[in-house]
């Protein structure tokens, strides 16, 4: 690894929830490339945080883990994320929301379930790991990523629970921002556009996604892949940007600016 790539030093620790796979998986992997060497990685599927795993000894064979799998809607597996973290490791520097959810469904056909099973896991368990942890990167000086969604800033059909999640999501983000600066936390977020990850491949068929893109619907014309989230999200968390919070960076092919005439 060139030193000339690193951005943190070693003793790092980063929390990275919904690690298993895409974006999250992504982020781990640039992180260790760029020196962080302690992880908390979560997810639901045992076998995606293994890869993960095995990809990053690959970049860091001295990397460290704690892995826990679990669901993070049940607040118990928040409380076990922090507590297993700060036991192995003593500290936290770096905390990255991204694990989350989507649904297609309009305001008339969605089921009312569907509104709170989409905000307690885009919204609740972020407020809820964000306050966990906050005593910790007091200490450190630490900071906080949010994975959000260019869905928070423009609306889109057949997507309400999501759009309204992720908007309250960028408001959070904002207002943490504000109450924590003065103890040295920076918070801020990224708004994806359509990426090829395993949820976008879940929530959009692929003939909406061939739709939209024929529709040219960003401004460079293509989905993103999670390694572009993933460097955006590094950024943010390294001293690079020292002189960033509050803010929700849009990292979506130009999805957002885009009207096509």
């Amino acid at each position: 690894m060139s030193s000339s790539l690193l951005l943190f030093p070693p003793e790092t620790v980063a929390i990275v929830t919904g690690s298993s796979s895409g974006i999250g998986a992504a982020t781990v992997d640039q992180l260790a490339q760029r020196g962080v060497s302690r992880f908390c990685i979560t997810g639901r599927n045992g076998e995606g945080l293994a890869e993960t795993q095995k990809k990053t000894l690959e970049v860091n064979k001295g990397t460290e883990f704690v892995v826990v799998k679990g669901d993070l809607t049940d607040l118990k597996t928040c409380d076990k994320i922090v507590s297993e973290t700060v036991d192995k490791f003593g500290r936290i520097d770096i905390l990255v929301n991204n694990a989350g959810m989507g649904f297609l469904g309009s305001v008339r056909d969605a089921p009312i379930e569907q509104f709170q099973e989409v905000f307690d896991l885009n919204v609740k368990q972020v407020v809820y790991m964000c306050k966990l942890c906050l005593p910790y990167l007091e200490k450190t000086k630490g900071n906080i990523v949010n994975v959000s969604s260019t869905v928070a800033l423009k609306s889109y059909a057949n997507s309400a629970n999501y759009n309204m999640s992720k908007a309250a999501l960028d408001m959070f983000t904002m207002t943490l921002a504000a109450e924590e600066g003065e103890r040295g936390i920076r918070v801020n977020g990224v708004n994806s556009g359509i990426v090829n990850t395993g949820m976008h491949a879940r929530c959009l068929p692929p003939e909406l996604v061939a739709h939209v893109l024929s529709m040219k619907s960003n401004a460079i014309g293509r989905v993103g892949e999670a390694e572009e989230l993933a460097r955006a999200i590094v950024f943010l968390a390294s001293k690079e940007a020292s002189f960033i919070t509050g803010s929700n960076v849009r990292v979506d092919g130009g999805m957002y600016c885009y009207n096509p005439l």
